[in-house]
């Protein structure tokens, strides 16, 4: 998972890094071709075409790289020359391990890398921690290989040292090849020499004991080790093979989904009673099902590919989300800001020369009066002081306008609504 998600953010990187600077190029063509979509979905197009030749040039980069190693080790190993092959081989697995292969293309490189690793270091006895990694994941994803299996099987007794994937590989090993008699012996030999008494291994002993050789070889060992008398083995009606096969088990269980309902029902019609026990019946259904789908999940790797593709294509949603919600966020804020500064410049270069006069006073306490009486009514008026006739007139007039219709419009809507006796526009 972490190699998975090292080599996406290196990909988002480099995607980021070529396509900012090709978006100042191609922008202005597409807008041209497209004039009615947006600006964010414009950009996140272009990242994607970007993102999608980014991968595309670093997993052929990397791909046709480890071929070329693989062919020159197969090279050097059909010469005899098995150091420059290791180093061969070691430097495959480093490209492999860096940022160049794409993660959801990977598996084909993977299989071919593991198969050449796998019998360059089974042929010729090439022990370490990449070449045993190596084996370990061929036989996981082709267990069938029946030479390889061997060449593993005689390793693995010869060393000695079985840890938990050898042992996990070993079960499946043996569950498939159970029926092998070229690999039963070796099987047989390693399950003995490990003291293991579980069912797989005890199919393997049965199988043993079926043939005459093996029986004569190994018999007295697999009697000592599971205490049991020499005619289990003998009388077929006793301890018969086929019985030994393993029976499917459903993922499912009916019986449980039909208690789980009835449970349920019952909770419905009676919630304060049954309540408790819906919720542990509840619990313990989800707790069980939920293990099983780990469980399932641990045991076969196809579906742990089905899980991390899934993670990896929700990831990439939540990151493709979070640009877009951020982009469309700074655009939408950018808009406003510009409407807003276009509005105020409207509002101060629109000139409104036109107002409505409805009064003049010569005491400024009669206007001031006057002028509060119009605001209770809602009404937009302002005093404006002027002179005339050698005296000191207080003028109220109502609202602006921007030209003479509007206002005497308004001015016959207050009349009519009984507001002021009389007006007249005036042009301030």
């Amino acid at each position: 998972m972490i190699w998975c998600v090292r080599n996406i953010s290196v990909r988002l990187w480099v995607t980021t890094l070529l396509a900012i600077p090709f978006c100042f190029y191609v922008m202005p063509g597409i807008r041209q071709i497209f004039p009615d979509m947006g600006f964010v979905f414009l950009g996140l197009g272009v990242a994607a075409v970007c993102y999608g030749v980014v991968d595309f040039l670093m997993h052929f980069l990397g791909r046709k790289m480890i071929l070329r190693l693989i062919r020159e080790a197969e090279m050097w190993e059909r010469a005899a020359i098995h150091n420059r092959s290791r180093k061969n081989y070691l430097r495959a697995v480093r490209i492999y391990d860096s940022f160049l292969l794409s993660p959801l293309s990977a598996g084909k490189i993977h299989t071919r890398l593991t198969g050449s690793l796998a019998r360059f270091s089974l042929t010729f006895d090439r022990d370490s921690h990449i070449f045993r990694q190596a084996s370990i994941a061929y036989l996981q994803r082709n267990p069938w290989d029946d030479t390889l299996t061997a060449l593993w099987l005689k390793r693995l007794f010869r060393n000695g040292a079985v840890g938990d994937q050898e042992q996990d590989l070993l079960t499946r090993l043996a569950d498939i090849h159970h029926a092998n008699m070229t690999l039963v012996p070796l099987l047989t030999r390693l399950f003995l020499h490990l003291e293991r008494l579980d069912f797989t291994a005890k199919q393997i002993y049965a199988r043993a004991m079926e043939d005459a050789q093996l029986k004569k070889e190994y018999g007295k060992k697999i009697h000592l080790l599971l205490k049991e008398p020499q005619q289990v083995f003998d009388d077929d009606a006793a301890y018969p093979v086929q019985n030994m096969q393993p029976q499917s088990r459903p993922f499912i269980d009916r019986q449980k989904i039909s208690d789980l309902g009835k449970v349920l029902f019952t909770g419905i019609r009676n919630p304060v009673r049954y309540g408790w026990m819906l919720l542990v019946s509840g619990w313990g259904f989800v707790r069980q099902y939920s293990g099983l789908v780990v469980m399932r999940i641990q045991t076969e790797n196809r579906w742990r590919v089905y899980v991390k593709a899934c993670a990896l294509g929700l990831l990439s949603l939540w990151l493709l989300v979070f640009v877009y919600n951020t982009i469309s966020h700074l655009q939408k804020s950018k808009a406003v800001d510009e409407v807003e500064v276009i509005i105020e410049k409207i509002e101060k270069k629109a000139p409104k020369p036109f107002t409505i006069q409805v009064a003049a006073y010569l005491k400024q306490s009669h206007a001031d009066h006057y002028l509060k009486v119009l605001k209770q009514e809602g009404i937009a008026a302002r005093i404006k002081k002027t002179d005339g006739g050698g005296k000191t007139w207080y003028l109220i007039q109502v609202s602006e306008f921007a030209d003479r219709a509007a206002a005497t419009a308004y001015g016959n809507q207050l009349k009519a609504q009984k507001l002021i006796e009389d007006f007249f526009v005036s042009n301030t």
